[in-house]
Order: C-alpha cells, then sequence, then structure tokens
C-alpha cells in the first residue's frame, strides 16, 4: 500500500514544470532545434545532388568527345 501512495505523490513530466509558458518556451525551443537539424540536412542533400548533377554533366561530355 505504500508503495501505491508513494506513485501517486510523483510529479509526472508535465506537472513537474512550473507553469504553462515553460513548457510552451521548452516546446519551442525543441521545435527550432528540430528545424535546424532538418534544414541542415536538406542542405547537405541538396549539395549532393548538386554534386552529383556536375558529374553526369561531366560524362556526357566526356561521351560527346
Amino acid at each position: 500500500m505504500s508503495t501505491l501512495l508513494s506513485s501517486q505523490n510523483q510529479k509526472s513530466p508535465v506537472n513537474s514544470l512550473d507553469t504553462v509558458e515553460d513548457f510552451e518556451s521548452k516546446l519551442r525551443k525543441m521545435t527550432q532545434c528540430y528545424q535546424a537539424a532538418q534544414q541542415v540536412k536538406y542542405l547537405h542533400l541538396q549539395a549532393e545532388i548538386d554534386a552529383l548533377i556536375q558529374q553526369l554533366q561531366a560524362l556526357k561530355h566526356q561521351k560527346q568527345d
């Protein structure tokens, strides 16, 4: 019975936040970080695509010569 009472007294992660504003602030920071990571991945993929296009164009020119 004591374990049941002690588990009920523990705060959940959401309840441990002081205010809704704190939660929103943390969520906004996490979202911005996620967006930045996605942008970095996109830029890397775009650079890789550009490099592959250049390689294809070089191969085309070699075949034409």
